[in-house]
Protein backbone atom coordinates (compact mmCIF):
# COMPACT_ATOMS: atom_id res chain seq x y z
CA UNK A 1 0.00 0.00 0.00
CA UNK A 2 1.02 3.45 -1.10
CA UNK A 3 0.57 6.20 1.22
CA UNK A 4 1.73 10.09 1.98
CA UNK A 5 3.12 11.22 4.75
CA UNK A 6 -0.02 12.55 5.92
CA UNK A 7 -1.79 8.97 5.76
CA UNK A 8 0.93 7.01 7.31
CA UNK A 9 0.60 9.84 10.40
CA UNK A 10 -2.91 8.87 11.00
CA UNK A 11 -2.13 5.43 11.12
CA UNK A 12 0.58 5.87 13.52
CA UNK A 13 -2.24 6.69 15.58
CA UNK A 14 -4.04 3.24 15.51
CA UNK A 15 -1.51 0.83 13.85
CA UNK A 16 -2.77 -2.10 12.21
CA UNK A 17 -1.66 -5.40 13.08
CA UNK A 18 -2.27 -6.92 9.98
CA UNK A 19 0.54 -4.71 8.45
CA UNK A 20 3.84 -6.23 9.01
CA UNK A 21 6.12 -4.03 7.13
CA UNK A 22 6.62 -0.55 6.44
CA UNK A 23 9.23 0.79 4.29
CA UNK A 24 9.88 4.75 4.81
CA UNK A 25 11.87 6.01 1.29
CA UNK A 26 13.18 9.06 -0.10
CA UNK A 27 15.32 12.05 0.35
CA UNK A 28 13.99 13.94 2.94
CA UNK A 29 15.70 11.85 6.10
CA UNK A 30 14.18 14.52 8.83
CA UNK A 31 10.92 12.98 7.17
CA UNK A 32 12.13 9.31 7.69
CA UNK A 33 13.62 9.45 10.84
CA UNK A 34 10.13 11.40 12.42
CA UNK A 35 8.09 8.90 10.75
CA UNK A 36 9.92 5.66 11.93
CA UNK A 37 9.90 7.12 15.30
CA UNK A 38 6.19 8.03 15.54
CA UNK A 39 5.54 4.31 14.37
CA UNK A 40 7.75 2.51 16.49
CA UNK A 41 6.68 4.48 19.21
CA UNK A 42 3.51 3.54 18.37
CA UNK A 43 3.84 -0.29 18.25
CA UNK A 44 6.27 -0.65 21.04
CA UNK A 45 5.84 1.97 23.57
CA UNK A 46 9.73 3.88 23.11
CA UNK A 47 12.62 3.01 21.25
CA UNK A 48 14.81 2.88 24.69
CA UNK A 49 12.86 0.06 25.77
CA UNK A 50 15.61 -3.35 24.29
CA UNK A 51 12.72 -6.14 24.75
CA UNK A 52 10.87 -4.51 22.30
CA UNK A 53 12.82 -2.25 20.15
CA UNK A 54 16.27 -2.81 17.94
CA UNK A 55 17.69 -0.86 15.31
CA UNK A 56 20.15 -2.73 12.59
CA UNK A 57 22.08 -1.49 10.11
CA UNK A 58 22.02 -3.14 6.44
CA UNK A 59 25.78 -3.56 6.22
CA UNK A 60 25.81 -5.47 8.85
CA UNK A 61 23.10 -7.77 7.47
CA UNK A 62 24.23 -10.92 5.44
CA UNK A 63 22.60 -11.79 2.24
CA UNK A 64 20.14 -14.00 3.42
CA UNK A 65 18.78 -11.57 6.25
CA UNK A 66 19.20 -13.96 8.67
CA UNK A 67 20.04 -10.75 11.99
CA UNK A 68 16.69 -9.80 10.44
CA UNK A 69 14.91 -13.24 10.76
CA UNK A 70 16.35 -13.81 13.81
CA UNK A 71 14.78 -10.41 15.51
CA UNK A 72 11.76 -10.58 13.65
CA UNK A 73 10.57 -13.65 15.13
CA UNK A 74 11.91 -13.14 18.80
CA UNK A 75 9.17 -12.76 21.33
CA UNK A 76 9.61 -9.62 24.03
CA UNK A 77 9.84 -11.40 27.83
CA UNK A 78 7.60 -8.95 28.40
CA UNK A 79 4.75 -9.94 25.81
CA UNK A 80 3.54 -7.55 23.15
CA UNK A 81 4.60 -6.57 20.05
CA UNK A 82 7.81 -5.73 18.75
CA UNK A 83 9.65 -3.24 16.24
CA UNK A 84 12.91 -4.06 14.29
CA UNK A 85 14.35 -1.13 12.54
CA UNK A 86 16.62 -1.60 9.80
CA UNK A 87 18.39 1.33 8.21
CA UNK A 88 20.19 1.93 4.92
CA UNK A 89 17.96 -0.63 3.04
CA UNK A 90 18.78 -1.81 -0.65
CA UNK A 91 17.23 -3.85 -3.34
CA UNK A 92 19.71 -6.93 -1.48
CA UNK A 93 16.50 -7.31 0.75
CA UNK A 94 14.09 -7.71 -1.70
CA UNK A 95 14.43 -12.04 -1.64
CA UNK A 96 14.37 -12.21 1.73
CA UNK A 97 10.97 -10.17 2.00
CA UNK A 98 9.49 -12.45 -0.92
CA UNK A 99 10.52 -15.40 1.48
CA UNK A 100 9.57 -14.29 4.57
CA UNK A 101 6.38 -11.73 4.81
CA UNK A 102 3.76 -13.73 3.05
CA UNK A 103 4.29 -16.38 5.00
CA UNK A 104 5.27 -14.90 8.35
CA UNK A 105 3.14 -15.88 11.55
CA UNK A 106 5.40 -12.84 13.53
CA UNK A 107 2.98 -10.41 15.11
CA UNK A 108 6.09 -8.15 15.10
CA UNK A 109 6.66 -4.89 12.84
CA UNK A 110 9.55 -4.66 10.63
CA UNK A 111 10.31 -1.03 9.34
CA UNK A 112 12.86 -0.48 6.61
CA UNK A 113 14.40 3.07 5.97
CA UNK A 114 16.43 4.09 3.29
CA UNK A 115 17.17 6.84 1.04
CA UNK A 116 18.66 5.03 -1.62
CA UNK A 117 15.48 3.29 -2.84
CA UNK A 118 13.28 4.91 -5.18
CA UNK A 119 9.99 4.22 -7.23
CA UNK A 120 11.51 1.77 -9.55
CA UNK A 121 13.78 0.13 -6.90
CA UNK A 122 12.82 -3.84 -7.30
CA UNK A 123 11.61 -3.48 -2.93
CA UNK A 124 9.36 -0.76 -3.71
CA UNK A 125 7.58 -2.10 -6.91
CA UNK A 126 7.19 -5.68 -5.00
CA UNK A 127 5.65 -4.01 -1.74
CA UNK A 128 3.59 -1.29 -3.37
CA UNK A 129 0.33 -3.66 -4.31
CA UNK A 130 0.97 -5.40 -1.15
CA UNK A 131 -1.85 -5.05 2.08
CA UNK A 132 0.33 -6.23 4.21
CA UNK A 133 2.98 -3.93 3.24
CA UNK A 134 3.01 -0.08 3.67
CA UNK A 135 5.37 2.83 1.77
CA UNK A 136 5.80 6.18 2.31
CA UNK A 137 7.72 8.27 -0.16
CA UNK A 138 9.75 10.96 1.56
CA UNK A 139 10.45 14.02 -0.40
CA UNK A 140 11.53 17.68 0.62
CA UNK A 141 8.46 19.91 0.26
CA UNK A 142 9.51 22.13 -2.64
CA UNK A 143 9.28 25.84 -2.24
CA UNK A 144 5.74 25.37 -4.94
CA UNK A 145 4.12 23.63 -2.24
CA UNK A 146 4.59 25.65 0.54
CA UNK A 147 3.16 28.89 -1.96
CA UNK A 148 0.34 27.47 -3.18
CA UNK A 149 -0.48 26.24 0.19
CA UNK A 150 -0.36 29.61 1.56
CA UNK A 151 -2.43 31.15 -1.26
CA UNK A 152 -4.95 28.71 -0.41
CA UNK A 153 -5.14 29.27 3.50
CA UNK A 154 -4.95 33.11 2.41
CA UNK A 155 -7.82 32.92 -0.25
CA UNK A 156 -10.03 30.52 3.18
CA UNK A 157 -9.94 34.13 4.47
CA UNK A 158 -10.45 36.01 2.04
CA UNK A 159 -7.70 37.81 1.98
CA UNK A 160 -5.14 38.77 -1.01
CA UNK A 161 -1.30 39.87 -1.94
CA UNK A 162 0.45 40.19 -4.80
CA UNK A 163 3.34 37.46 -5.76
CA UNK A 164 6.33 40.01 -4.08
CA UNK A 165 4.24 39.72 -0.59
CA UNK A 166 3.32 35.75 -0.67
CA UNK A 167 7.00 35.39 -1.44
CA UNK A 168 7.82 36.89 1.72
CA UNK A 169 5.27 35.89 3.46
CA UNK A 170 6.60 32.12 2.63
CA UNK A 171 10.01 33.17 3.69
CA UNK A 172 8.83 33.05 7.00
CA UNK A 173 6.68 30.13 6.99
CA UNK A 174 7.89 26.35 7.86
CA UNK A 175 7.31 22.97 5.86
CA UNK A 176 4.82 22.31 9.22
CA UNK A 177 1.11 23.08 7.75
CA UNK A 178 0.05 23.52 11.15
CA UNK A 179 2.29 26.10 11.79
CA UNK A 180 1.41 28.04 9.18
CA UNK A 181 -1.72 27.91 9.87
CA UNK A 182 -1.37 29.51 13.10
CA UNK A 183 0.64 32.66 11.50
CA UNK A 184 -2.25 33.15 8.80
CA UNK A 185 -4.94 33.26 11.35
CA UNK A 186 -2.84 35.50 13.02
CA UNK A 187 -2.52 37.88 10.20
CA UNK A 188 -6.28 37.77 9.48
CA UNK A 189 -6.61 38.98 12.74
CA UNK A 190 -4.25 41.72 12.54
CA UNK A 191 -5.72 43.20 9.50
CA UNK A 192 -9.17 43.13 11.01
CA UNK A 193 -11.29 44.73 8.17
CA UNK A 194 -8.63 44.85 5.28
CA UNK A 195 -8.69 41.98 2.90
CA UNK A 196 -5.49 42.98 1.10
CA UNK A 197 -2.28 41.53 2.51
CA UNK A 198 0.99 44.10 1.98
CA UNK A 199 4.40 43.40 2.68
CA UNK A 200 4.41 45.80 6.13
CA UNK A 201 2.18 43.45 7.00
CA UNK A 202 3.75 40.49 6.92
CA UNK A 203 6.28 41.79 8.67
CA UNK A 204 4.63 42.96 11.17
CA UNK A 205 2.45 40.24 11.97
CA UNK A 206 3.94 36.97 10.90
CA UNK A 207 7.00 35.16 13.07
CA UNK A 208 9.52 34.34 11.11
CA UNK A 209 9.02 30.24 12.14
CA UNK A 210 11.52 28.77 9.10
CA UNK A 211 14.18 28.87 11.55
CA UNK A 212 17.31 27.76 10.26
CA UNK A 213 16.75 27.73 6.68
CA UNK A 214 18.45 25.69 4.21
CA UNK A 215 18.31 27.41 1.65
CA UNK A 216 20.02 30.32 3.43
CA UNK A 217 22.77 27.21 3.74
CA UNK A 218 23.19 26.94 -0.06
CA UNK A 219 23.56 30.31 -0.99
CA UNK A 220 25.70 31.40 1.26
CA UNK A 221 27.81 28.64 0.97
CA UNK A 222 27.72 29.14 -2.85
CA UNK A 223 27.79 32.71 -2.97
CA UNK A 224 31.12 32.67 -0.73
CA UNK A 225 29.98 33.80 2.88
CA UNK A 226 32.02 31.74 4.92
CA UNK A 227 30.94 32.95 8.57
CA UNK A 228 27.17 32.95 7.76
CA UNK A 229 27.46 29.38 5.88
CA UNK A 230 29.07 27.63 8.63
CA UNK A 231 27.12 29.92 11.80
CA UNK A 232 23.45 28.35 10.04
CA UNK A 233 25.32 24.96 9.18
CA UNK A 234 25.82 24.60 13.25
CA UNK A 235 22.19 25.89 13.54
CA UNK A 236 21.08 23.71 11.45
CA UNK A 237 22.53 20.38 12.77
CA UNK A 238 21.47 21.76 16.26
CA UNK A 239 17.75 21.76 15.40
CA UNK A 240 18.40 18.22 14.43
CA UNK A 241 19.36 18.73 10.21
CA UNK A 242 21.43 15.54 9.48
CA UNK A 243 24.62 16.81 7.61
CA UNK A 244 24.32 13.88 5.15
CA UNK A 245 20.63 15.94 4.26
CA UNK A 246 22.56 19.27 4.65
CA UNK A 247 25.66 18.07 2.42
CA UNK A 248 22.47 17.15 -0.29
CA UNK A 249 20.65 19.93 -0.75
CA UNK A 250 23.72 21.91 -1.41
CA UNK A 251 24.56 19.22 -3.84
CA UNK A 252 21.15 20.07 -5.27
CA UNK A 253 21.96 23.72 -5.54
CA UNK A 254 24.90 23.55 -7.06
CA UNK A 255 23.14 20.75 -10.02
CA UNK A 256 20.94 23.69 -10.38
CA UNK A 257 23.81 25.88 -11.36
CA UNK A 258 25.44 23.67 -13.73
CA UNK A 259 21.71 23.29 -15.04
CA UNK A 260 21.85 27.01 -15.80
CA UNK A 261 25.65 27.24 -17.01
CA UNK A 262 24.85 24.27 -19.53
CA UNK A 263 21.92 26.20 -21.08
CA UNK A 264 23.45 29.38 -20.77
CA UNK A 265 26.70 27.70 -23.25
CA UNK A 266 24.56 25.54 -25.49
CA UNK A 267 21.64 27.99 -26.11
CA UNK A 268 23.38 30.95 -25.87
CA UNK A 269 20.83 32.86 -23.45
CA UNK A 270 21.50 35.31 -20.95
CA UNK A 271 21.29 34.58 -17.54
CA UNK A 272 18.39 36.84 -17.24
CA UNK A 273 16.20 34.40 -19.45
CA UNK A 274 17.53 31.36 -17.77
CA UNK A 275 16.60 33.19 -14.21
CA UNK A 276 12.99 34.28 -15.38
CA UNK A 277 12.70 30.76 -17.08
CA UNK A 278 13.24 28.75 -14.12
CA UNK A 279 10.33 26.52 -12.22
CA UNK A 280 9.78 26.93 -9.83
CA UNK A 281 10.48 30.44 -10.32
CA UNK A 282 13.16 31.85 -7.83
CA UNK A 283 12.25 34.36 -5.04
CA UNK A 284 12.48 37.66 -6.11
CA UNK A 285 15.07 38.35 -3.48
CA UNK A 286 17.24 35.04 -4.70
CA UNK A 287 17.76 36.13 -8.67
CA UNK A 288 20.59 38.64 -7.94
CA UNK A 289 22.94 36.37 -5.76
CA UNK A 290 22.03 32.94 -8.25
CA UNK A 291 22.66 35.83 -11.16
CA UNK A 292 26.13 36.43 -9.39
CA UNK A 293 27.11 32.47 -9.06
CA UNK A 294 26.47 31.51 -12.36
CA UNK A 295 29.02 34.49 -13.20
CA UNK A 296 31.40 33.40 -10.41
CA UNK A 297 31.09 29.32 -11.01
CA UNK A 298 32.16 27.98 -14.13
CA UNK A 299 31.06 24.62 -15.62
CA UNK A 300 34.29 22.79 -14.67
CA UNK A 301 34.36 24.46 -10.87
CA UNK A 302 30.77 23.50 -10.20
CA UNK A 303 31.53 19.91 -11.72
CA UNK A 304 34.43 20.12 -9.12
CA UNK A 305 31.97 21.46 -6.27
CA UNK A 306 29.77 18.27 -6.76
CA UNK A 307 32.75 15.56 -6.55
CA UNK A 308 33.69 17.28 -2.92
CA UNK A 309 30.37 16.85 -1.91
CA UNK A 310 29.56 13.23 -3.34
CA UNK A 311 33.02 12.91 -1.51
CA UNK A 312 31.31 14.23 1.65
CA UNK A 313 28.13 12.70 1.52
CA UNK A 314 29.73 8.95 1.38
CA UNK A 315 32.04 10.02 4.26
CA UNK A 316 29.42 11.53 6.55
CA UNK A 317 27.46 7.84 5.61
CA UNK A 318 30.51 5.93 6.48
CA UNK A 319 30.38 4.14 9.98
CA UNK A 320 32.91 5.82 12.05
CA UNK A 321 33.24 9.10 10.26
CA UNK A 322 33.02 12.30 12.21
CA UNK A 323 29.77 13.14 9.94
CA UNK A 324 29.30 16.57 11.55
CA UNK A 325 32.76 17.77 11.26
CA UNK A 326 33.14 16.28 7.53
CA UNK A 327 30.19 18.71 6.45
CA UNK A 328 31.14 21.54 8.17
CA UNK A 329 35.10 21.27 6.38
CA UNK A 330 33.25 20.57 3.39
CA UNK A 331 31.17 23.54 3.15
CA UNK A 332 33.83 25.70 4.94
CA UNK A 333 35.69 24.77 2.03
CA UNK A 334 33.66 25.02 -0.74
CA UNK A 335 32.42 29.11 0.44
CA UNK A 336 35.92 29.49 1.05
CA UNK A 337 36.67 28.95 -2.40
CA UNK A 338 33.51 30.77 -3.64
CA UNK A 339 34.92 34.03 -1.35
CA UNK A 340 38.18 33.94 -3.92
CA UNK A 341 35.95 32.94 -6.58
CA UNK A 342 34.13 36.60 -5.78
CA UNK A 343 37.30 38.35 -5.10
CA UNK A 344 38.80 37.76 -8.41
CA UNK A 345 35.48 39.07 -10.14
Amino acid sequence: MNFKPAQFESFCKYPNPDVKCVVLFGTNEGAISTLHKKCAEAVCGSTDDAFHYVLLDMENISKDGAEIYAEFYAQSLMGGRRVIAVKNVDNNLTAFLKNTLPETTSENLLILMSDSLNTKSSLIMWAKDRTDVIIVGCYEEREADIAQETAKMLAEKGLTADVPTIQALCARLSPDSKVNQGEIDKLAMYLDERKVVTLDDVKAAVSDVAGANVEDLCYFTAGGDVVKACNIYNRLVKEGGEPSMLVRQISYHFSKLLDSAAIITEEGKSADQVIQAMRPPLMFYRKDDYKRQLQMWSKDRILGALRVLYDCERDCKTTGMPAEECASYTIMRLAGAAQKLQQRR
